[in-house]
């Protein structure tokens, strides 16, 4: 049986932290207005309503590392439950963008609001100055991987 090294045993440990603080600050609880969606639909949107115009399919699925028909298939979804609208690109007719409707202008902001209170309640033990160490280290972690290079896509796909 091999023995794991103290480094092992630190990264075991980082990593159960770590899904214990997410479990605490994952909205519990009917989504507001009855709209269930699933992670990546949530995903989408969440990236689709930071572009105040929009993105496209292809857009999607660069920045995703999913496939064109695949993102299709989660946009339907959500074109379908009102939250996403397709518009032609004013410059050029070939591309269709993907927006945020108004309903999903408002829902979001509710999301928005109730995470940041659920992140809020977690992370009060901390102060600014510890807030921002924080968010320092996880900046240097993301910052020496290239999570959006097409040879490590598996690990980025939002399914």
């Amino acid at each position: 049986m091999i023995m794991p090294t103290k480094r092992e045993d630190l990264l075991q440990n980082l990593i159960q932290r770590m899904m214990s603080v997410m479990k605490h600050v994952r909205h519990h609880g009917p989504p507001p207005d009855g709209i269930f969606l699933s992670p990546p639909q949530g995903n989408l949107l969440f990236l689709i309503a930071h572009l105040p115009n929009g993105m496209s399919v292809k857009e999607l699925a660069e920045h995703t590392g999913v496939t064109p028909g695949a993102v299709t298939q989660l946009i339907d979804t959500l074109v379908e439950k009102g939250l996403v609208m397709r518009e032609g690109d004013a410059s050029d007719r070939r591309i269709v963008r993907l927006k945020v409707t108004r309903l999903a202008q408002e829902q979001f902001e509710k999301f928005r609001q109730e995470h940041l209170s659920s992140f809020s309640k977690v992370f009060e033990v901390l102060d600014d100055k510890e807030i921002q160490q924080l968010i320092a280290l996880m900046e240097k972690i993301e910052s020496s991987h290239n999570w959006n290079d097409k040879s490590n896509v598996e690990t980025n796909k939002i399914s």
